[in-house]
């Protein structure tokens, strides 16, 4: 019998189509992971983490080394964090967000589930939806406008939020329904830029509300601390029915924990409360934290001057994210960013063009073909008939995480690609 390919979201074909026969070095400003490198002092902390491990055998069995603990301060850190009381078995961790997405899905479509999606999103979320064969009923841009797809209807409906959206920065709105389930997918959390709220405070609000009964939180360090090759994640959820699901999953597939991803999580958690805290409180949090996972029998967290180090990485990876979007919103010539679109955290920004094109796909295309591969609105999840009816503008996703020489060149090629006075773009703007 001949294999049949998994299905495929409607993104992932027009990315394909849009760069298919393109340059493979062509430049790029928009690709989604973050740029900014990671701390020195947290690559030294890690490779001291990985000798302990191997010292005591934490790398040698399929068991956890830890016996839950790792679960279980990370559940009494990141419940400080968001002001929620949470147990150990509240936290399942996973290998990455992507992972943690994938396998959602895959039970809510098992449960008679349908979703409502934002626009744009994480790919992984239409992929994963096509993969299950899970309908999606409604797509939503930023300020709640909905638009039904047509698909079903009738069954249970689960909503996605990402906070912030991952794609453009920015906290979204909600649209009002009587949702069965909701998907928390916090991929920005360390650092604010931009409007308030900021992310830490609007999540906490988001949790708050939530049932986790019926409800679950994605948490990922791999965006904040630069650090995807690590796919360090957590799900939290009391929704026994979905946690069985996991472990299920996890059985059948991969019967090891990771141990290293689950202590940068710890490592995270802490890091987050700590960003989000007085300058002067961050000894006395950076003790709490120490003295809760020596007593879940964890290997310490970084000393107080290195912890104090890692935080101040942060805040300078966070001003970084600002300065590129000041200078976004100078080169308004070529590029416009909406009010509403401003990003408030995270290294990803979705401006429009200045003065709109009728072939606004074709010319993403011959810019590809040029050597400039950028990334609009059809690659960011949803369908082509979504996005006419919510977004019908020509948006771009740009990485705010580049250096500021690449971030320059960047909009001054898309620029170049423009006709005058929309790619008017002149020297001082940028500088």
């Amino acid at each position: 019998m001949p294999y049949v390919p998994l299905p495929q979201a409607e993104c992932l074909a027009a990315f394909s189509a849009l760069r298919t026969g393109t340059p493979t070095n062509a430049f790029e400003i928009g690709e989604g992971c973050n740029r900014f490198p990671p701390s020195p002092v947290l690559g030294l902390h890690l490779a001291g983490v990985v000798r302990h491990l191997m010292e005591n055998g934490g790398l040698s069995g399929y068991a956890d080394p830890f016996r839950g603990g790792s679960r279980g301060a990370f559940a009494e850190l990141v419940g400080d964090y968001l002001g929620l009381h949470l147990q150990s078995e509240d936290v399942v961790f996973v290998r990455g967000g992507t992972e943690a997405i994938s396998l959602i899905i895959a039970y809510l479509g098992c449960t008679g589930h349908s979703l409502t999606l934002p626009l744009p999103n994480y790919y992984a979320f239409d992929q994963c939806a096509a993969r299950w064969h899970v309908p999606v009923t409604a797509y939503y841009r930023h300020d709640g406008t909905p638009y039904a797809t047509g698909h079903g209807s009738g069954q249970h409906r689960a909503l996605i939020e990402v906070l912030p959206n991952g794609i453009t920065g920015s906290l979204y709105t909600i649209p009002p329904d009587d949702y069965d389930f909701v998907l928390l997918d916090a991929v920005f959390q360390a650092g604010h830029f931009g409007p308030s709220p900021s992310p830490a405070a609007a999540l906490r609000t988001k949790i708050r509300a939530l049932d986790l009964g019926r409800g679950a939180l994605i948490m990922t360090a791999s965006k904040d601390l630069s650090l995807p090759g690590i796919r360090a994640a957590a799900v939290i959820t009391r929704d026994r029915a979905l946690r069985a699901h996991i472990a299920s999953d996890a059985f059948d597939r991969a019967p090891v924990t990771s141990p290293l991803g689950s202590l940068l999580m710890v490592l995270y958690a802490a890091l987050l409360t700590a960003l989000d805290s007085p300058v002067e409180h961050l000894g006395k949090l950076h003790a709490s934290a120490q003295d809760t996972v020596a007593r879940h029998r964890l290997p310490p967290l970084p000393g107080a001057a290195n912890f104090r180090d890692l935080c101040a990485h942060v805040e300078r990876m966070t001003g970084h994210y600002g300065a590129n979007a000041r200078m976004l919103a100078r080169a308004s010539q070529a590029l416009a960013l909406p009010e509403s679109l401003r990003p408030t955290a995270g290294y990803s920004a979705f401006p429009q063009l200045a003065v709109p094109r009728a072939d606004f796909l074709e010319w993403v295309r011959s810019c590809a073909l040029d050597g400039l591969h950028l990334n609009p609105t059809v690659v960011h999840g949803g369908t082509a008939t979504a996005w006419r009816h919510l977004m019908p503008e020509g948006h771009l996703r740009l990485n705010l995480s580049e250096t500021r020489c690449a971030f320059v060149d960047g909009l001054r090629r898309i620029a170049e690609h423009l006709p005058p006075p929309a790619g008017h773009l002149p020297m001082e703007t940028l500088t």
